[in-house]
């Protein structure tokens, strides 16, 4: 009965806010496709960077048409007629970025990542509103990176790490049934945490396979009563395994030990997994504890969602208030290890976990960047690890991650040579998303809808999440 008039209660609000909602909620006009040119572009005289070499091109024209790159060829060669041109001289084209590992709540989010030049983001929680907002963007009909989303996490009901926004099994029938139901929905990729028991997590590769779908997420630890060792992870062909922070202390009970390092990293190789160390995030959790608090209010963290600062607020405290020296010795080791993993040969991916932690969308996949390189990955490699890399895994080979013909025109032109300087990535020039160029003028407009974010909107969707699960 007391669900029944809480349920009651929280309609009603729900109701109360929608009402406002429809009056403030909309796409921002920045976002909006309809007010951008959409016809021929040519940028001239650029230098295009090639990553999977190494190396530069000799000046290009490079012509982009109906959102794919045509033609890449020697200066002067392409007509100019009735084309947009962007004088390309002395800058540096390269392929967008692409984050693996972010957290969506607003469309705020996917403006502060496309205004970064963050181009592809794969969302690692989905929520009912994730699958119109990807139809959206799929249609045209928002101005947002390429977008792609997980189910709901999924995880034991009990265990030690469940949330109010995560997806609650028991035993393999259930966990099945999850699975298809998020497949009916129109998921096609699952989200699995950490506490899942064997049955559950069975049940779940089991029907992901049948369906086609893919699976992600945290090492799978088990239960208390009956915990798994890491081949179990391993053994569940993930898509991507996420955080070295959660490999370090599953398999290795946070053992520092290198030798043992050095054989978990050769293990994790061996079973041809794709590892996103997402460090940033790590690295800003040690931030917080250095600074005492410093950290948060950056000038960064404009962008970071308020709806889910409120709820961070008691989590930051206590880090920034947390006496010890261990997390920054932790971060190193983090770190160190990832480096392990690219000896190894284990294709790294970047994920910034982007929305939590005071890890705000766009900049922290430069962060990350700037992180693999600080692993001991070459400027190129890092820039390997935000296209090509994760494009395989996303199954979009030949379509981006790279500058050619034929592929789509999701770019970025920079300032500076991103293969000497893993930094240049950050001095952005321009975007171009889908074959729409934006420029200074229309990067400041999406940074406005950045900070911009509807505190209602996020409200409404989080608690309809919590009011429909049916866990």
């Amino acid at each position: 009965m007391w669900r029944w008039i809480i349920s009651s209660v929280v309609s009603l609000l729900i109701l109360a806010l929608g009402v406002t909602y429809m009056a403030s909620a909309g796409t921002p006009s920045a976002m909006r496709t309809a007010r951008y040119e959409s016809g021929p572009l040519l940028v001239t005289q650029v230098r295009i960077v090639d990553a999977e070499a190494d190396r530069l091109s000799a000046p290009r024209d490079v012509l982009i048409e109906g959102g794919r790159i045509t033609r890449i060829e020697t200066p002067g060669l392409i007509d100019q007629a009735n084309r947009r041109i962007v004088e390309g001289e002395g800058l540096y084209l390269m392929p967008g970025l692409i984050d693996t590992h972010v957290h969506v709540f607003d469309e705020a989010d996917l403006a502060a990542n496309l205004v970064q030049g963050v181009t592809t983001v794969r969302n690692m929680g989905g929520l009912p509103f994730h699958l119109s907002m990807e139809r959206r963007i799929a249609e045209g009909r928002l101005l947002a990176p390429r977008f792609f989303t997980t189910g709901p996490i999924t995880n034991e009901r009990g265990g030690r790490n469940s949330d109010v926004l995560q997806h609650w099994v028991s035993g393999e029938e259930e966990a099945r049934a999850e699975v298809r139901e998020q497949y009916e929905r129109g998921f096609r990729h699952v989200k699995v945490y950490s506490n899942l028991s064997r049955e559950s997590y069975t049940g779940i590769l089991t029907e992901a396979e049948r369906l086609g779908m893919q699976v992600s997420g945290h090492p799978v630890e088990g239960t208390q009563e009956e915990p798994m060792g890491f081949d179990a992870t391993l053994m569940g062909r993930f898509t991507s395994i996420e955080h070295v922070e959660s490999i370090i202390w599953h398999a290795l009970d946070d053992d520092t030990d290198r030798d043992r390092a050095r054989i978990l990293a050769d293990e994790i190789a061996a079973s041809g997994s794709t590892v996103s160390p997402t460090l940033v995030v790590h690295g800003n959790l040690a931030r917080i504890v250095e600074t005492e608090g410093g950290h948060i209010t950056r000038p960064e963290m404009s962008v970071f969602n308020p709806v889910i600062s409120h709820f961070e607020q008691d989590r930051w405290g206590f880090w920034a208030g947390y006496p010890h020296t261990d997390r920054t010795e932790m971060q190193a080791f983090y770190t160190e290890f990832t480096g392990f993993l690219h000896q190894a040969g284990v294709p790294l991916v970047v994920g910034s976990d982007a929305g939590v932690m005071v890890t705000p969308h766009g900049i922290s996949a430069h962060d990350e960047l700037v992180w693999l390189t600080h692993a001991g990955l070459s400027p190129a490699e890092a820039l390997q690890a935000a296209t090509t890399t994760p494009a395989h895994m996303l199954g979009l080979d030949g379509q981006i991650g790279r500058v050619r013909e034929g592929y789509r025109a999701d770019l970025l032109l920079v300032e500076d040579n991103p293969l000497d300087d893993i930094y240049a990535t950050r001095l952005v020039r321009a975007v171009i998303r889908d074959g729409i160029y934006l420029g200074p003028d229309e990067r400041g407009r999406l940074h406005q809808a950045a900070e911009r974010h509807n505190r209602l909107r996020t409200w409404r969707r989080l608690i309809w999440h919590v009011l429909t699960r049916t866990d």
